[in-house]
């Protein structure tokens, strides 16, 4: 935000937020009189709509504080519209995906037939067992049989693990969250990613860190 100048007076930097979470800007140039606020779409409470497009919606606050003297204010309070619009096409939506590791792969019908599995690290082949090292990397890949529909896109919004089939089962983890997002593509410090480009429109593969959860004695992987 450029020129922070609002009812002709220059506005305080901390006087300004993002989203019903009030995030704070991440940073001030006094010079120029430019403050940057930097958030993830699906961060400081920002609302999510579909189908058509991916429309991400939030709001800049402005809250003015007392100045020269603690019981007036010289300027009036603003909230200001944000909205963030991605075509979205070629969808494929489902219902609530209950995966376990046991078997490594799991089938959901629908028109056709939604599939998980664990590949080779070329991922030319399914994994032929299932034990993995901390430190080594997941290959996972999503696939969708069209049969003699025509070619789809293939998307996932939620890929959860747990140690039960139990989807809303504790301790879990949210491995695609906020409509298909690899929540461990935020850490530095994990080789996590989406393979890209496809390989085909109706597959989608990713690579996951191993991981266990904290507590558990299975030794499960």
């Amino acid at each position: 935000m450029q020129g922070s100048v609002w009812d002709g007076r220059l506005i305080k930097a901390t006087n300004l937020s993002l989203g019903p979470a009030a995030c704070w800007y991440t940073s001030l140039n006094a010079a120029e009189n430019m403050v940057t606020f930097a958030a993830g779409l699906h961060e400081c409470s920002s609302t999510l709509q579909t189908p058509d497009s991916l429309v991400y919606s939030t709001n800049l606050s402005y809250n003015p504080t007392p100045a020269s003297h603690p019981v007036i204010l010289r300027t009036s309070p603003a909230v200001i519209p944000i909205e963030c619009h991605y075509h979205r096409k070629d969808n494929v939506s489902s219902k609530a995906i209950k995966l376990t590791w046991v078997p490594l792969s799991s089938t959901l019908s629908l028109e056709e037939r939604l599939s998980f599995s664990l590949m080779n690290d070329d991922w030319s082949t399914e994994r032929p067992f299932n034990g993995f090292q901390l430190g080594e990397v997941m290959h996972i890949q999503a696939d969708v049989s069209t049969g003699n529909h025509v070619d789809l896109r293939l998307f996932v919004d939620s890929y959860v693990a747990t140690l039960s089939p139990d989807r809303d089962s504790s301790p879990r983890y949210a491995v695609l969250d906020f409509n298909g997002c690899l929540v461990d593509g935020k850490s530095v410090d994990t080789p996590s990613a989406f393979i890209s480009p496809r390989s085909r429109e109706d597959t989608l593969q990713l690579m996951v860190d191993a991981f266990r959860f904290a507590g558990d004695a299975s030794n499960l992987v």
